[in-house]
């Protein structure tokens, strides 16, 4: 879901994608994120972990929206 989330081409489609898994959205998947970008930066890749820090704050502040 992740890698889906992270391909959307555009915020529309994106929004698109994050309504559709919102129920499988929970706090496990906010911990895998989380580690997931902590290994990415150990990694040397930086960008990607911003990547990955930039959606879960996006799905994060649509889920208090919600």
């Amino acid at each position: 879901m992740i890698r889906t989330l992270l391909k959307a081409p555009n915020d529309e489609a994106l929004m698109k994608e994050i309504n559709l898994n919102l129920p499988r959205i929970d706090g496990t998947f906010f911990a895998v994120l989380h580690q997931s970008a902590e290994q990415l930066r150990r990694e040397g890749k930086p960008h990607i972990a911003d990547a990955l820090q930039r959606l879960g704050d996006v799905i994060l502040r649509m889920r208090t929206l919600i």
